[in-house]
């Protein structure tokens, strides 16, 4: 069933938001479950302290979410989810569960965010924690397809009924054959104007080609860089770029390489489609491990 993911400031809202979200659901007879770091027993403090807690913490949602995208219940993710990186794997796992998707934005100002977090009983984020997540967090673009449809939500600046009921909308009305803004469309794992996804004989050939063009790329723009950080590398076209701040030994990038592979053809990333996504996803993956 439809994946909302909720994204937004360290104590923007969001909580409160899936809260409300999920009573509505409710009230239409819909089963909802929210999936977020208290639900699988995380310190939100202990699980954003540093680059490894917050990867694994990461990982952890992840899996959950995808665990929870069962026939009949609408998944409500309230956590950050603030890497855009991050926001594509999941628009990947609805899309190859074939369910419908979208993302709300809890916009509050980062100071209001931020005296909401002083004045609220334990657990509050630390001072030094909550400007670490705040500097780190990429505003969905309605423009990404992983971040469409998009609801801005303004929590604290009165009554949200009225955008939360074209959130629910969006999620459980039928689409009519004529688009309507804002109404999500089951996402398709491939459709006729993709390529064919790969057969499980040419995934693991393919992903694998795929990464190690990646790398072999990252060593070339090292290489430039006189073995110092490369800075921006260029992966070709129709792909992202990857921001490198150090230099990354060639150990360590065949390391993700394994890791990369290993996930990918374990679970819902393993319907890839054709090459090009392959190097899309481990580019994100990169980016996301590297931070």
């Amino acid at each position: 069933m439809p994946l909302v993911l909720i994204c937004g400031q360290p104590c923007s809202g969001k909580s409160r938001v899936a809260a409300a979200l999920r009573e509505h659901f409710l009230s239409k007879g819909q089963q909802a479950v929210i999936v977020d770091e208290p639900s699988q027993y995380l310190d939100k403090n202990s699980a954003y302290q540093d680059s490894a807690s917050e990867k694994n913490t990461r990982g952890t949602l992840k899996a959950a979410t995808d665990r929870s995208l069962t026939k009949g219940t609408v998944v409500i993710l309230d956590s950050l989810n603030n890497i855009k990186g991050y926001r594509y794997e999941l628009y990947c796992i609805a899309r190859a569960a074939g369910t419908r998707y979208c993302v709300v934005h809890c916009d509050a100002p980062v100071e209001q965010a931020r005296e909401w977090n002083r004045a609220r009983p334990e657990p509050t984020y630390t001072e030094d924690l909550f400007n670490n997540l705040a500097g780190r967090f990429e505003t969905p673009d309605s423009r990404n397809r992983w971040d469409a449809p998009l609801f801005t939500l303004h929590p604290g600046g009165g009554s949200l009924e009225a955008e939360l009921e074209q959130v629910v909308a969006a999620i459980t009305e039928e689409p009519s054959a004529a688009p309507k803004a804002g109404i999500s469309r089951e996402l398709k794992p491939t459709s006729a104007t993709t390529n064919p996804a790969l057969s499980a004989t040419n995934l693991l050939y393919e992903i694998d080609k795929a990464s190690q063009d990646v790398i072999t790329r990252i060593t070339e723009a090292q290489t430039q860089a006189c073995g110092g950080a490369a800075g921006r590398v260029d992966l070709g076209e129709g792909q992202d770029s990857l921001q490198l701040q150090r230099a990354v030994p060639l150990p360590e990038l065949r390391r993700h390489k394994r890791a990369f592979i290993k996930l990918a053809t374990q679970n819902a990333m393993s319907r890839v489609p054709d090459a090009a996504t392959a190097t899309r996803l481990f580019v994100n993956y990169l980016q996301e491990q590297l931070e």
